[in-house]
This record gives structure tokens, C-alpha cells and sequence, in this order.
């Protein structure tokens, strides 16, 4: 598996984990070149998020990083190993260079024998991109292990929402996660100021570079509804603040899966977003109201929407995350390796 799992990223810790309980023997080292030229018995090499090992502003070294990263897999190849790839994007966040991302993400797929997807409508992406291979379908699993919902009753909901300030007849929106330009966090800002008569405090969350921080806080203006909380977040925090929140409102889109459409369910908080690729599985679901940026209007419908919620779809939203386990990734992904069709 690769990257090694750490403490940052519960997604491969629990899917390791629930894999090593099921008897799968799964190895990790730090650098991608030692499991490659050491695959010490090792059958499939499993890989998440390689993008991470090839962006880079300039385009030479971008390419040259690309055919280093190829060079690996075609090495652990001939080494013996397949090769697996959980598709958690189509293209990388925030690509410096798209173009050459794709190209990349072609060559990767012309290598791997088997793709993960979180939702069907990734095997006709990943199929446009040339893909020929055995795709199986991995929902996302729940995110409520790593953040659990802080709030033992109503009252201790309401209570906190009170603490940040907000009348009981105003809604609380977040976009957890991180304020990276990907997620598109200024047209949200535009959107939101173009509707002045609604009660609302939006708290966007996460880490900023500082660009994009000067470019959400000139969306904002003056606009105190509009609070930005740049920088670390831990677990606890966020959890209350999508627990407690009325929705969690995204904006990103062309990126496959959004790990916070699934914290938000999996703390059974509605979501507002784009109804494509994995967004678009919660389509005709109460819990998801679709909305196609950067049209204001539309988001206040939306917004309006949510005031005749019943309590019954936090509920809904909860369960929806919960069914699927990473017990039942785990099993998933050890019958697409080592059962009967590997």
C-alpha cells in the first residue's frame, strides 16, 4: 500500500486496519521506491493519491517526475507485482498543469490492473480516459470512527450554535475541510452576499494558503455573515461545527469523491453542492440539495429549503454514511485482489 499510512489520513490507517483484521498482509514503507524494487513477496502494489509525487509548478520537472513515477511502476511490474489505484480523483487538486495531469493519470491507467471507484459513475470517467481494466465499485466508507458527533442531545446542539453567535432562526452553514482553490471558496462568498435578506453565518474551515485566504476575505467584504477560520482544525472542532451546522455547502466539483459530503452524512448534516460525480449519487435524497454554482438564487432556494427539513433527514443523512463500513471495504477490496476474479 502506498503511501504509508499516518495520523494524518484515517482513510488508509482504517482501510489498512480493517484489511490486516481480515488476514491481509499488507506492507507500507515510506518512499514508493522500496516497494517497488523490494516486493518481498508482495502480490499487488495498491496505490492512493499519486499525484502527490508529481506536481510541480514547472512543467519540465512536472513530466520528469511523471516518467520517474512510471519508471517505478513498470520496475514493480517486472518485479512481479500488479498494480492497484483507488481513483479518489479524476485529476489532481489544484493542478499546476492539467493537461499533463491527464496525460499521467492515461499512463497509470494503462498500467493497472484493477481501479477502485467510490461511486459507478467513475467506470465511464476513467473508460474516457482510456481505461480497459477491471474496475470495482468501493463506496466510500463513513467517516464517523475518526469524528464521532460531540453532541449527546438537542440541547447540547443548540447550545453550541448559540455559542458562535447565532439567533435560533438563522442557519449555520460550513465547508469543512480546507480552503485550498479547488474548492472554489470566493464564488461560495459571492453567492452568499448576493442574498442579504437570509439569516445565515457561514464558517468555512481549514487550512489557507494565503492567496486564496486574500481572495475568499475580498469575496466576504464587510459581509459579517461570512466568517472565515483559516488554519488547523482538530477532529473535535470540526466535528461539532458540521454536527451542529444546518449544512455543509461545497462548491468544488470535477474531482470524483468529496470526503466532505461524507463527514458531513456521516454526522448526519445535509448537503448543498453540485449534483455531479459522487455528489450525484445522493440525487433525490432530502439530505442533498443540489445546487450548480455560482447562481445565487438557486442557492436560496436551497437555503430556504432547509428551514422544512424534518428531523427524520439527519437521520437519513447518518444513515446513508454508516452503510457503508470499512469492514466492507476492506472486504471488497481483498475479493477484487485475491478472491476468485483476481
Amino acid at each position: 500500500m502506498w503511501p504509508r499510512p499516518d495520523a494524518a489520513n484515517p482513510y488508509l490507517a482504517r482501510l489498512v486496519g480493517s484489511l490486516r483484521a481480515r488476514g491481509v498482509d499488507v506492507g507500507a514503507a515510506p518512499r514508493l521506491a522500496l516497494l517497488c524494487a523490494l516486493p518481498r513477496g508482495a502480490r499487488w502494489l495498491h496505490l492512493h493519491w499519486p499525484e502527490w509525487m508529481i506536481h510541480h509548478p514547472d512543467r519540465r520537472l512536472y513530466r520528469a517526475r511523471t516518467a520517474w513515477l512510471m519508471g517505478l511502476l513498470d520496475l514493480a511490474r517486472a518485479r512481479g507485482l500488479s498494480l492497484a489505484w483507488t481513483a479518489h480523483n479524476r485529476v489532481g487538486h489544484d493542478d499546476p498543469h492539467p493537461d499533463l495531469g491527464l496525460a499521467a493519470r492515461r499512463a497509470l491507467l494503462s498500467r493497472c490492473a484493477v481501479v477502485f471507484g467510490h461511486f459507478p459513475g467513475a467506470h465511464a470517467a476513467l473508460s474516457a480516459l482510456g481505461f480497459t481494466g477491471r474496475f470495482v465499485l468501493q463506496p466510500h466508507p463513513h467517516a464517523a470512527d475518526d469524528y464521532p458527533d460531540p453532541f449527546a442531545s438537542p440541547r447540547a446542539r443548540l447550545g453550541f450554535r448559540r455559542s458562535l453567535g447565532l439567533p435560533d432562526d438563522a442557519l449555520l452553514l460550513v465547508s469543512p475541510g480546507s480552503m485550498e482553490p479547488y474548492k472554489r471558496l470566493p464564488l461560495v462568498a459571492r453567492a452568499l452576499r448576493a442574498l442579504p435578506g437570509h439569516r445565515l453565518l457561514w464558517i468555512p474551515v481549514g487550512r489557507a494558503p494565503a492567496a486564496e485566504l486574500a481572495a475568499l476575505q475580498a469575496a466576504a467584504g464587510d459581509d459579517a455573515r461570512l466568517r472565515p477560520r483559516p488554519g488547523f482544525a482538530s477532529r473535535a472542532s470540526l466535528a461539532s461545527l458540521v454536527a451542529a451546522a444546518d449544512a455543509t455547502l461545497l462548491a468544488h466539483h470535477d474531482l470524483f469523491t468529496s470526503g466532505s459530503a461524507v463527514l458531513s452524512l456521516s454526522l448526519g448534516t445535509p448537503v448543498i453542492g453540485p449534483p455531479e460525480q459522487h455528489l450525484a449519487t445522493f440525487a433525490g435524497h432530502d439530505y442533498f440539495l443540489p445546487w450548480t454554482p455560482p447562481d445565487a438564487a438557486p442557492l436560496g432556494a436551497q437555503l430556504d429549503r432547509l428551514y422544512g427539513l424534518a428531523p427524520s433527514v439527519r437521520d437519513a443523512a447518518r444513515a446513508a454514511a454508516m452503510a457503508h463500513t470499512w469492514d466492507g471495504a476492506a472486504a471488497t477490496v481483498d475479493e477484487a485482489l485475491f478472491g476468485a476474479a483476481a
